[in-house]
């Protein structure tokens, strides 16, 4: 007798790639519980343990991974979920069958989290994994020249200890749920102990947990943004600030969107109109024609690059291209892995208008566009509102990107979409990011120690709010910096007021133009080092919020510091203790 099989919904159906996972969900849990007809003894179910290790910088790779895991949970198997910066070589080389989702930080950097990992993985004394069988599927942004270089070198460096490979790895660029989808189909038949074929049979489910899925389903996604209604938008800075920072309040209202303190608002933007006009009438086509975009069908040239396609920022793939249709060796020899540091220089602060204007002809089809261009992603920003606080509103700190290079004024896409074409009235697309590392304690009289300069002052307003408006009773400390107190202090009136309240207990700022030498939040960090050690010491909560590249890295440098001097440890000694925050999860990092 032919096996029953359960219900679907379509692939051309209105819902997004989550609503219909949620979809697909319930209906095999309905499925699972209706009589079904007598059939033959099915092959025997083998169950197996698999471990599935997450890397990931945004989330998604954590949503990736539960997705597999429910999957294959349903499946009959036994799964164990491991942040790789908890896991360590030693304990993957006990695994039998293991799972890598491992997304991409920066130039092919892996997530902060992850990197003693890395480091533990590549040591010469990492054990082999002869034991183990595994895959890897990578995330990463093919803008940037090392694309999923972290998934590359763990996926062979695990070959090379050893472990054998079941499936070939994947490496997926930002629309991530389409080849994870095939990833994961191509992966089941790799996954047994013999040849016996696995059967996927339904897992019986309990009413109120099918009702859990259907509440919980992600009614407003990056595919599925939610318009919301620009209630205030007013500038922070100064007019004579040498920068602008600007505060965007979005309405809720009665819609399904929901965040927490410490999550990450998605914003959906557009390419500046005068940019796209530009590059319309240096294309050989016209506005009109027709190009596919991926989840979107046929669109015109000009709905493509204006909503679409990423046209600010170059890469190696685009530079290539146009090396190759305009036969130029000054482009060429750019791409010789020797000269990656002029190739770099070259792609800084270019897009696609200049190669249009110093090659020609490089672009004579509508097609040439989506092969060569990266889509345009959403900006993520971190939410500076509380929903104790502030109800149904969602606040914004967004500093504005400008600057002139090469004989362009050029600006950030979403800052400056923000700053110059929103007007309060209109309405903007986004969804939220959850970020469930970077959370307010638990405990309400657990101490708070909060670095966040310039635009990271976002959640720690947000913190301070939602901490204010639920009555917690803990110590709030906040190292806040910038360029000049008369131009940049940020929040100044509520942040003085919550100082003043004693809800804020200490307040350091730290302006670094405002005196001949500059200062900085690392500067005041060891200049009150003895107190924040002994707040380290009851417990504090550390937080840090802003850029990766220096800031972070410079306050880190501060940290260790602080607890080498005054708590009287050597440089190892300072480095177990930060490390053992990081194990308690009392040092958190939202750093981009």
């Amino acid at each position: 007798m032919t096996p029953q099989i359960a219900p679907s919904i379509p692939e051309t159906a209105p819902f997004s790639p989550e609503q219909r996972e949620w979809l697909n969900s319930l209906l095999v849990d309905l499925f699972a519980r209706a009589p079904q007809p007598a059939t033959t003894a099915p092959t025997a179910v083998e169950s197996l343990k698999i471990a599935v290790y997450v890397a990931t910088q945004s989330g998604t790779a954590e949503r990736l991974a539960k997705k597999i895991t429910k999957q294959l949970k349903t499946a009959g198997h036994t799964l164990d979920v491991v942040s790789l910066e908890k896991a360590t070589p030693a304990s993957i080389a006990e695994q039998e069958f293991a799972l890598f989702v491992a997304s991409t930080y920066g130039e092919g950097e892996p997530p902060e989290s992850s990197r003693a990992f890395r480091d533990a993985l590549f040591a010469d004394a990492a054990p082999a994994m002869r034991k183990l069988r595994y895959a890897v599927f990578c995330l990463g942004d093919r803008t940037y020249e090392h694309f999923c270089q972290f998934g590359i070198e763990l996926d062979e460096r695990l070959k090379e200890l050893g472990g054998h490979r079941i499936l070939s790895r994947v490496e997926s660029d930002i629309e991530v749920d389409e080849p994870f989808t095939a990833w994961t189909k191509e992966l089941t038949p790799h996954l047994r102990h013999s040849d016996n074929v696995l059967v996927m049979p339904a897992k019986e489910a309990e009413a109120d947990q099918v009702a859990a899925k259907i509440c919980n389903a992600p009614l407003h996604t990056r595919d599925n943004p939610f318009r919301a209604e620009v209630r205030e938008l007013r500038t922070l800075t100064a007019e004579s600030s040498s920068k602008q920072t600007v505060h965007l309040s979005l309405a809720l209202d009665d819609s399904a969107v929901h965040y927490e303190a410490g999550d990450a608002c998605g914003v959906i933007a557009q390419n500046d109109p005068a940019l796209v006009a530009e590059v319309l009438s240096l294309l050989a086509f016209g506005s009109e024609a027709q190009v596919e975009i991926p989840r979107r069908g046929a669109v015109s040239v000009e709905e493509a690059i204006t909503h679409h396609l990423q046209i600010t920022r170059l890469s190696r793939k685009i530079v290539h291209a146009f090396a190759e249709r305009a036969q130029c060796s000054k482009l060429a020899s750019l791409l010789v892995p020797e000269q990656s540091a002029r190739l770099e220089e070259f792609l800084h602060g270019r897009g696609l208008i200049d190669l249009l204007l110093e090659y020609p002809g490089a672009i004579n089809a509508p097609e040439d566009l989506t092969a060569l261009l990266p889509r345009l992603t959403p900006r993520l920003y971190s939410i500076s509102s509380s929903p104790a606080a502030h109800g149904r509103e969602v606040h914004c700190t967004v500093g504005v990107v400008r600057y002139r290079s090469h004989n362009r004024d050029r600006g950030g896409v979403a800052s400056t979409m923000l700053a110059d074409r929103v007007t309060e009235g209109s309405r903007l697309p986004i969804y939220i990011q959850p970020n469930k590392k970077f959370r307010i304690p638990a405990d309400s009289s657990q101490p708070m120690i909060m670095i966040g300069p310039g635009t990271g002052i976002a959640p720690f307003r947000a913190f301070l709010h939602e901490r204010q408006a639920m009555g917690h009773a803990g110590r709030n400390w906040l190292f806040f910096g910038d360029r000049s107190a008369a131009t940049d202090f940020l929040y100044r009136d509520e942040l003085c007021a919550m100082q003043a309240g004693g809800h804020l207990t200490r307040f350091d700022t730290a302006f670094s133009r405002d005196q001949q030498q500059k200062i900085y939040v690392q500067d005041r960090m060891l200049e009150h080092g003895a107190e924040l050690w002994r707040w380290l010491e009851d417990g504090a909560q550390f937080y840090i919020c802003g850029d990766a590249s220096r800031m972070a890295k410079d306050v880190d440098a501060a940290l260790h510091a602080v607890v080498e001097r005054h708590g009287g440890m050597n440089v190892e000694a300072a480095r177990e203790y930060v490390s053992q925050m990081q194990e308690d999860h009392r040092y958190h990092r939202d750093v981009y």
